[in-house]
């Protein structure tokens, strides 16, 4: 089975720029680790460009009113209640169509949805999403995935389900991704362009010194100004709470009486924003990598940096018990040469393939916080730090930082770092400078690497046009049938103890625990915890809770072999600015 990657906030694989742009709340994320699988959406497909945008009923550009869409497939039908005043969307025709997602043969499909479900008689902007038919043919229902971000494609989920669930799951259950709201091959939100989104993560600034630091607010208001002119009303209607009203739209369009779905990392926000409006609708829901939308942006960042700290110092633990390692022979001495390295190419870049892109600072930082991810391609890291050490050269780390950010070349494949920003600034409000000062004090010590520089990392929503003025509830889903949350004990993008909140906020739910690395477990961590948890989306039977699995030995030898099978997929942001 293929290893998958979960995405964080806005920049796990964001640079550091947006390190200090983005910290405000990231949501860790689930995205294929597949080499093969590009996202199909495109970060210059803007909601006005695109012809996705939102459209008035009576405008005439490609966007009908949901009860004239043509040519459809017959379904069941909406099933359940139908929300008041929602009633064509629900009714909407929904025509599937063959389409090959990352050279995968699947069904797709584009629907309406109202852009302010406040005003369901007003614009609406599409929804895209694309099936992958239950392979006997005789489904029991169909399974929504989403993995995380928030910005991760669900769509390129879905493609990659083969490779990553179980195989009677993908066997019995029609596999439905969807790219949310403000998301890639949805009417997606849009900021700069290629060039200007390279240079704004290529950037690494010296914010020791007033001019270093006026330098980055101004790259940080650029990308706010260029959200505000391409992407305009849509910034205030991209939250989760519109995606999870979004998605019953979709469970109803389906046919299915009840929501089934599985939710990675900020997916799992999304699944109980669901849980929370739709109590009732809830089927079968499996939250992994759980985070906890009650905390503030300056909390969650703290939180994020302390995970990915002590994750890298149980990698420089592997790296010098394996011997050969290009850090040192301890996991001290490993710190310490990482944080020379860092400084070396903040002063002088190391040289790459490419003359025009040098790997500075920032960029290695982000590279390192990425692989922090998941514990099995750790090797990929060795090989690139041995490069650096060794012959001078950062042109793996940079292939590797490309990959994380969805580039290829000079252009980029999503809108992964513009949605995260957006849906995060839309789902919460912003905290205080002192708030920041506070946690940036603690992380001196604390966290020498990811955050031991003192520096005060500022909300980058704080000039957002849109925010919330209020946290979340806590979700609680009330009524809901049972759901499955899992955690992983030493994952760096979702602390544990954020699914321990999580499982105690929801009133009917049980925890599962895996005790390894890396970001969420189901897919990663072995029997232990896929097979209760598939048996649970076969036939209902809920998981024990509390219960616990240990690392198993085919995870231990495979997180000590390189893997040849996949190249590391960066769609999370970098841990220490994002929230989730």
């Amino acid at each position: 089975m293929k290893a998958f990657r979960r995405l964080l906030h806005p920049l796990a694989a964001i640079s550091a720029l947006a390190l200090a742009v983005a910290a405000q709340p990231v949501a860790a994320n689930a995205s294929p680790t597949n080499s093969n699988a590009a996202t199909s959406s495109s970060a210059a497909n803007s909601a006005t460009s695109s012809g996705k945008g939102p459209q008035s009923p009576s405008s005439g550009k490609g966007t009908q009113s949901p009860s004239a869409s043509p040519s459809a497939s017959a379904s069941k039908g909406p099933q359940g209640n139908v929300p008041k005043g929602l009633e064509n969307f629900y009714k909407q025709k929904v025509a599937w169509s063959a389409c090959t997602k990352n050279d995968v043969k699947m069904k797709c499909a584009d629907v309406k949805v109202p852009l302010d479900y406040k005003k369901p008689g007003g614009k609406t902007i599409t929804i895209a999403m694309a099936k992958l038919p239950a392979k006997s043919g005789k489904p029991i229902g169909t399974l929504f995935v989403n993995p995380g971000g928030p910005g991760g494609s669900g769509i390129d989920l879905a493609s990659v389900a083969s490779d990553t669930f179980g195989a009677k799951v993908v066997e019995k259950y029609d596999i439905v991704g969807f790219d949310p709201r403000g998301v890639g091959e949805s009417t997606a939100v849009d900021c700069l362009s290629d060039a200007e989104l390279g240079k704004f993560l290529d950037s690494d600034f010296d914010t020791s010194t007033e001019a270093g630091r006026k330098a980055m607010k101004a790259q940080t208001q650029k990308l706010v100004d260029g959200c505000k002119k391409k992407s305009g009303e849509l910034l205030a209607h991209v939250g989760t709470e519109s995606t999870a009203r979004d998605l019953d739209v979709l469970r109803g369009l389906v046919g299915d009486e009840k929501l089934n779905y599985l939710g990675f990392s900020y997916g799992t926000e999304l699944g109980g924003a669901y849980g929370n409006i739709f109590p009732k609708k809830v089927g079968k829901m499996v939250l992994d990598g759980a985070v906890n939308p009650q905390l503030g942006g300056a909390r969650s960042s703290y939180d994020q940096t302390i995970g990915q700290e002590k994750s890298f110092e149980h990698y420089a633990e592997r790296c010098a018990k394996a011997g050969n390692c290009s850090l040192g022979s301890s996991a001290g001495a490993a710190k310490k040469k990482l944080l020379s390295l860092i400084a070396q190419a903040s002063r002088k870049p190391f040289p790459t393939s490419d003359p025009n892109r040098p790997l500075n600072g920032t960029m290695l930082l982000s590279v390192v916080s990425n692989f922090m991810y998941d514990d099995a391609q750790w090797p990929q890291l060795n090989q690139a730090i041995e490069q650096l050490v060794k012959q001078n050269d950062g042109s793996l780390a940079l292939q590797y930082f490309d990959t994380g950010n969805e580039r290829e070349g000079n252009k980029f494949k999503s809108n992964l770092v513009e949605a995260n920003i957006a849906i995060n600034c839309a789902d919460y409000p912003v905290d205080s400078k002192s708030e920041y000062e506070k946690y940036a004090k603690k992380l001196k010590d604390e966290a020498p690497l990811f955050g031991g520089n003192g520096e005060v990392r500022t909300d980058s929503c704080a000039t957002w046009p849109y925010h919330p003025k209020a946290k979340p509830s806590p979700y609680r889903a009330k009524g809901s049938a049972p759901i499955v949350v899992i955690g992983t004990k030493n994952d760096p993008a979702t602390p544990y103890s954020w699914a321990q909140n999580m499982h105690k906020t929801l009133e009917n739910s049980v925890l599962l625990t895996w005790e390894g690395e890396g970001h969420t477990a189901y897919g990663r961590a072995g029997s232990c915890i896929d097979t209760p948890v598939d048996e649970y989306l076969l036939t209902g039977k809920v998981p024990k809770d509390g219960l616990t699995c240990q690392v198993e030995k085919t995870q231990q030898q495979k997180a000590g072999k390189q893997r040849k099978d996949s190249v590391i997929k960066f769609a999370d942001p970098l841990a220490p600015l994002s929230r989730r």
